[in-house]
């Protein structure tokens, strides 16, 4: 009998940041399916084991937490975004002030934000990255005078002021030894917890099979199916998460972590082609009708109504 739930998920269990992965579990495993398992005494046991290891992740999770999101992060945090923000206000009002120039430059501005367009609801570490790269591209010959235009450059400058301080202050709390640790140890944790998951997973596969070849109770398969469809939503939920990260971590060769190709914004792209106009001043023929059949007969041969004669 098939599997009723697939174990291959410990590869995309690892690529989730530590608040994603504390989030899996607790929102989308633990907290939807306690009231499920504690009916079926067949895997209630391994389910106490995982509570039991997750509940060390979330502790050492909110340590690591409080030992790096100080008041003064925050606010640095919270600065660069609201200016960020800001910026793109001032950019989207500029077209309606009437100005020919304005107008232009607001409308091609636009494009840009569209690249980043997750910043402001980013985690830290994603902020970093996508902040980063928005302040290389208003530098960039494409985009730069534009900016000017809209008279923002020296707002630009004081978002990268912001982010710069965020980043000093970040990475001082990073690389703090009492951090340092609680991450190495909120990483070894990490996996335990991946595989006590991985042995409940297949405690519900063996619970499934028992069940389906044995006693074939309705009650206990709604429990299963229940608990399968809680595990399943939790694991699309963690693909959507990395999925919509993906665009923003390329490789080499120009991929990102899920296989697509990322997006060029070396060049900013062009303004849409509007829809061709039909030309109205020949209009064109009418259709020539179809050509009817030609239905008259034949002009007969008499030669052809005489039979041969023998022997021909």
């Amino acid at each position: 009998m098939k599997r009723f739930l697939s174990t291959v998920f410990k590869t995309l269990l690892k690529k989730l940041h530590n608040a994603e992965h504390a989030d899996f579990y607790n929102s989308g495993i633990i907290a939807p399916i306690a009231a499920i398992i504690a009916t079926l005494p067949t895997v209630s046991g391994i389910f106490g084991a995982l509570q039991t290891v997750y509940q060390k992740e979330d502790d050492l999770f909110k340590q690591s937490q409080a030992s790096i999101l100080t008041k003064d992060i925050t606010w640095l945090h919270e600065k660069r975004i609201a200016l960020y923000l800001y910026f793109w206000y001032i950019v989207g009002m500029s077209k309606y002030l009437d100005d020919a120039a304005l107008l232009q430059a607001s409308e091609t501005l636009l494009f840009l934000r569209n690249n980043y367009k997750e910043l402001p609801e980013a985690n830290y570490t994603d902020a970093n990255g996508l902040m980063t790269n928005f302040l290389e591209d208003c530098e960039k010959t494409e985009w730069a005078p534009l900016i000017q235009v809209i008279g923002q450059t020296s707002l630009v400058g004081k978002i990268k002021t912001a982010h710069e301080s965020f980043i000093t202050l970040y990475r001082e709390r990073s690389f703090d030894k009492e951090h340092t640790n609680q991450l190495g140890n909120l990483r070894d944790i990490r996996t335990e917890v991946d595989e006590t998951f991985d042995v409940f997973v297949e405690a519900i596969n063996s619970a499934w099979l028992v069940n389906e070849l044995g006693a074939k109770d309705p009650a206990v398969r709604t429990k299963l199916l229940e608990a399968k469809d809680h595990i399943a939503a939790a694991i699309h939920q963690a693909e959507l998460v990395l999925a919509r990260r993906g665009a923003h971590k390329v490789k080499d060769d120009g991929t990102t972590d899920e296989g697509t190709q990322a997006p060029d914004t070396t060049n900013p792209p062009a303004p849409p082609t509007p829809p061709q106009q039909p030309d109205t001043t020949n209009p064109p023929a009418p259709d020539t009708p179809p050509q009817q059949p030609d239905t008259t007969i034949p002009p007969i041969n008499p030669e052809d109504l005489n039979p041969p004669a023998a022997g021909e």
